[in-house]
């Protein structure tokens, strides 16, 4: 039952040989889409999430999903795409940009941030951002008019 929930949400065969690097992919993909069922699928239950490195980490899948959920409803034109990914099976790093055009200042903001993720039978276990803080909060905050 599992495995055809996954397969039906993701739009693909669900397969425990998924890669970290195309499970993040389509995690990014679900995020953009504003797609929480198909962002679920990809984290197995006890999945952990860390904005930065030394942030308490979010756990597990569901509470993942609702950070999501209000991440994405505070930037609601927000757009995110992979541009770079690197993986090696179960671990990839994944550069991604996230954009939102300000009409105020009639272009897009644009921050480049990185994740480590890591897989287990064909799910993310565990991601972790890294990024600029500063520059976000500047470019999303300060500068964002």
């Amino acid at each position: 039952m599992e495995r055809e929930r996954r397969e039906r949400t993701m739009g693909m065969a669900w397969s425990g040989a998924a890669t970290a690097e195309s499970l993040a992919r389509t995690f990014f993909e679900a995020l953009d889409a504003r797609d929480p069922d198909r962002l679920r699928a990809t984290l197995a239950d006890h999945a952990t999430f860390r904005a930065l490195p030394h942030h308490d980490p979010i756990r597990p899948a569901d509470e993942i999903v609702d950070y999501f959920g209000r991440v994405v409803s505070s930037y609601p034109t927000a757009r995110w795409e992979v541009t770079d990914a690197i993986g090696d099976g179960d671990r990839a790093a994944v550069q991604f940009v996230v954009r939102e055009y300000s009409p105020a200042l009639d272009q897009d903001l644009i921050a480049e941030q990185v994740v480590i993720v890591r897989a287990a039978n064909g799910l993310l276990v565990n991601l972790v951002g890294y990024y600029d803080t500063a520059e976000f909060r500047r470019v999303f905050w300060d500068d964002a008019g």
